[in-house]
């Protein structure tokens, strides 16, 4: 059974003001630092972080579940290489969901201050570039195999040729790094803080069309073999639990 279906997700992502006040109000009202912050005091930038491609773990974040993800990364502290040995360079204190290059993402917003020692060091080493992508430690329940849906340490599912696995029940941000390299593919770090609305990707856009065949669960192995690059979703018709398998138009 063949059916034309239209892939969409929760977008979290709001316009705000470019006026720094908004975060910095931000700021107090999800990290409430004992003598509120002003302004003056901050410098803010942003990162995507994670997106809902597969990672160089053959890991993957589900599209549908990132709003919800996004929340965790709130009041946690940016690290530099994932160093626990130290203190946090920055801290979390937003984060939303947003399309960008065709694919969900979490942006992140972290700020520090302007006058505690290597401020200006960090400030400068993003701006420039040198600081450029970003990583994230977490905890979570499962990794579920996109092959039959079981935890992939044993079902016998072995990861690439289009196997991979969701991370399944992601239930805290351990912290946020700067890297030499992210595990997820394209994540960046910015200084343009507000969400541009012409940029957005259209959900009605035919680049976010995709034909998918519905078929019961069993069926999902033998479906994989007939598709150069497969991906699989749960669906539920009453109580019958079936796969999507996708296909771009």
């Amino acid at each position: 059974m063949m059916i034309n279906a239209l892939q969409t997700t929760e977008l979290s992502a709001s316009v705000i003001n470019k006026d720094l006040q908004t975060y910095v109000a931000l700021i107090n009202r999800n990290i409430k630092p004992p003598v509120p912050l002003e302004v003056s005091q901050v410098t803010i930038r942003a990162m995507y972080i994670v997106s809902d491609a597969i990672n160089s773990y053959h890991g993957r974040f589900d599209r549908a579940e990132l709003p919800s993800i996004a929340k965790l990364f709130i009041d946690s502290p940016v690290l530099i290489g994932h160093d626990k040995s130290g203190l946090p360079v920055a801290r979390n204190f937003w984060a939303e969901t947003v399309e960008k290059d065709d694919r969900l993402w979490v942006k992140c917003y972290f700020y520090w201050l302007k006058d505690v020692e290597g401020a200006d060091r960090l400030r400068l080493n993003i701006d420039s570039g040198i600081y450029k992508e970003c990583s994230v430690s977490f905890t979570y329940a499962m990794p579920e195999c996109s092959a039959c849906g079981k935890d992939i340490r044993f079902c016998g599912h072995q990861v690439g040729n289009g196997v991979f696995f969701y991370y399944r029940g992601v239930d805290k941000i351990l912290e946020t790094s700067l890297v030499y390299r992210g595990s997820v593919p394209d994540t960046s770090i910015t200084n343009q803080l507000d969400f541009d609305t012409k940029k957005e990707t259209s959900l009605n856009n035919t680049q976010n069309r995709f034909v998918y065949t519905l078929a019961p669960n069993g069926n999902f192995c033998h479906l994989v073999g007939k598709s150069n690059n497969p991906e699989r979703f749960r669906a539920r018709l009453n109580a019958i639990e079936f796969l999507l398998v996708k296909e771009r138009q």
